[in-house]
C-alpha cells in the first residue's frame, strides 16, 4: 500500500492582480483594439481569480517602462526583473524566457522539496525515487535527475520525469509513486510539479481570445507530495486511479505550440462542453467504481481548478456538486488560479489540513482531452 505523508505548496513572492493584469493589457505597448479590451475585462470580473502568484514581476512596466529605461544592460536577467534585460521587453524571445522559466522553475522546484522534508521530518536519505513534472517549458537535465543533486538525495533507486501531462499531471505523478512503491522499487517517493506559465506571457495582438484566455488564467507555483509505504494513523491511502480519454477532435481543444516569442497555448471554446458531455455520460459509473460510494457526501471532492467553466460543468452531473463539494478548489483558484499540475496539490494541501470526510477524489483534467481520477482513503 501506498500513503501520503505530506503535502507542500510553494509559489513565488510576486503576486499580480485582476486590476493589475487589466493595467497591463492597457499599456501601449500591447496594442489591443478597445472592443479586445472590453472582452478581457469582462471575462476577468467573471472568472473568480483575484490574483495570480508569478515569477515575474510584472509592476516594472508600467512604472519603469513607460520612463523609456528599457532595454535594460542585464547580462542574466533574474526573476526580478524578468524581461528587464530582453531586447523588446513586451515581446522576449523564446531563447530570452527559456532562461528566466529555467531559473523560476528550479527555484520553485527547489523551494516546494525542501519544504515538504523538513514539514515531514523526512531525511535525505529515506527518498528512494523522485517523480518530477512540468508542462510550460523544457529543460535539461531534467528536474528528476537535477533536483536529487541539490538535495543531496543519496539513496535514490529510480527517477521519473513525466512532462507535459497538463493540468491533471499530478496525478499521473501520483499514480506512478503508486505503482513504485507497490513494485517494491521504493518505499519513500518524492513527487514534484512546478509550473511557470507566466513566462510566456505576450503582446501578440492576433492572438485570439481563445489564446488570450491563457494568460488571464494561469499563474506559476510548485507542489510537493511524500509517498510511503509505512501506514499511520491519519495518512491518506493511494488507490488505483481511472482515466476517461476522449478521442476525435478533442486533441486539439488544449494545444501548446512554439513561437518564436514563447510557448502559445490555445484553449478551445469546445472544451467544456465536450468535457461535460464526456464526464455526463460517465459519471455514476465513475462513482461506483473509484469511490465505493454513491453518496457523493461521503466524498472530499479535489477537482483540478481549471477555471470557473470548468467547476461549473460538474455542478451540472447527476448526481451535481455545489460550490460546497467544491470549497478547496475554488479557493484555490480565487486565490491562485491555475498553476497548471501543481494546483491539484495545493487543492490537497488544503484539505488534508482540515479532513472532514474519510474518502477524496482527485480529478484532473488534462491534453488529449483526458481526465484523470484519484481516489484516497484516511486510515
Amino acid at each position: 500500500m501506498a500513503f501520503i505523508k505530506g503535502v507542500f505548496g510553494a509559489y513565488p513572492r510576486n503576486y499580480i492582480t485582476k486590476d493589475d493584469l487589466m493595467k497591463l493589457f492597457e499599456h501601449k505597448s500591447f496594442n489591443y483594439s478597445q472592443e479586445k479590451l472590453q472582452t478581457i475585462k469582462k471575462i476577468l470580473s467573471s472568472m473568480n481569480v483575484q490574483g495570480r502568484p508569478t515569477c515575474v514581476n510584472f509592476k516594472q512596466f508600467w512604472e519603469d517602462l513607460d520612463e523609456d529605461k528599457c532595454p535594460c544592460t542585464i547580462e542574466r536577467p533574474s526573476t526580478d526583473n524578468l524581461f528587464r534585460g530582453a531586447q523588446d521587453p513586451f515581446n522576449p524571445t523564446m531563447g530570452e524566457r527559456a532562461v528566466i522559466w529555467e531559473a523560476a522553475v528550479k527555484d520553485l522546484a527547489l523551494k516546494a522539496a525542501k519544504g515538504l522534508l523538513a514539514k515531514t521530518n523526512t531525511n535525505t536519505d529515506d527518498v528512494e525515487c523522485i517523480i518530477t513534472n512540468t508542462s510550460s517549458g523544457v529543460m535539461l537535465p531534467n528536474l528528476s535527475t537535477w533536483l536529487p543533486q541539490q538535495l543531496e538525495l543519496s539513496n535514490i533507486k529510480c527517477n521519473y520525469s513525466l512532462d507535459n501531462t497538463g493540468c491533471g499531471g499530478a496525478i499521473t505523478c501520483l499514480d506512478v509513486a503508486r505503482s513504485t512503491i507497490l513494485s517494491g522499487r521504493a518505499r519513500s517517493v518524492l513527487v514534484v510539479t512546478v509550473d511557470c506559465s507566466t513566462t510566456h506571457m505576450n503582446t501578440d495582438d492576433e492572438i485570439d481570445m481563445e489564446g488570450i484566455l491563457p494568460n488571464l488564467l494561469f499563474g506559476d507555483g510548485a507542489g510537493a507530495v511524500l509517498i510511503t509505504d509505512e501506514k499511520e494513523e491519519g495518512l491518506w491511502e493511494l488507490n488505483e486511479p481511472e482515466c476517461l480519454l476522449m478521442t476525435g477532435e478533442t486533441a486539439s481543444f488544449i494545444n501548446m505550440r512554439t513561437r518564436e516569442n514563447g510557448y502559445y497555448l490555445n484553449l478551445s471554446k469546445d472544451l467544456v462542453p465536450s468535457l461535460g458531455q464526456a464526464l455526463s455520460q460517465n459519471w455514476s459509473r465513475i462513482l461506483k467504481n473509484l469511490t465505493k460510494t454513491s453518496d457523493i457526501e461521503e466524498v472530499e471532492w479535489l477537482v483540478h481548478p481549471g477555471g470557473k467553466a470548468i467547476l461549473d460543468t460538474f455542478t451540472r452531473l447527476d448526481p451535481p456538486l455545489s460550490h460546497d463539494h467544491l470549497q478547496h478548489s475554488l479557493k484555490v483558484m480565487g486565490e491562485k488560479g491555475n498553476l497548471v499540475s501543481a494546483t491539484l496539490l495545493f487543492v490537497l494541501e488544503l484539505m488534508i489540513s482540515q479532513p472532514n470526510k474519510n474518502v477524496a477524489c482527485l480529478i484532473g483534467p488534462g491534453p488529449g482531452l483526458e481526465v484523470k481520477f484519484m481516489s484516497l482513503n484516511r486510515v
